[in-house]
């Protein structure tokens, strides 16, 4: 494995998060994805397009809070890897987080929580 391939893998652990997102690409682009898993440091997504390992957006859903309800997140991501996947009908991206708000950031670790 390179040494960039080492920095790249996921340090933190994953939960299972099955919801739909919306991705922005830019101030027009806006796509609905559908997202696999979260961490505290990004999050895994299912999308018909494939974008290139660098790219910039920002990722928009819904996150389930126990008893609370929802709350909503935003954040700034980057693309770390992207690879079409038969079995999810489309390409399993990995967001890798470069800005989250404290409060968003707070929800993430809340629903984080075993």
């Amino acid at each position: 494995m390179s040494a960039s391939e080492e920095a790249e893998r996921r340090t933190a652990e994953r939960k299972s998060l099955r919801t739909r997102a919306t991705l922005l690409l830019g101030q027009t682009q806006a796509f609905e994805v559908r997202t696999l898993d979260l961490a505290t440091g990004g999050m895994g997504i299912v999308a018909q397009a494939n974008p290139k390992p660098g790219t910039l957006m920002v990722i928009r859903f819904q996150l389930p809070i126990k008893p609370v309800g929802y709350a909503p997140v935003e954040a700034r991501a980057k693309v770390v890897h992207s690879v079409y996947s038969a079995s999810e009908q489309g390409f399993k991206i990995g967001l890798a987080f470069t800005e989250l708000r404290p409060d968003m950031a707070a929800a993430v670790l809340r629903y984080l929580q075993p």
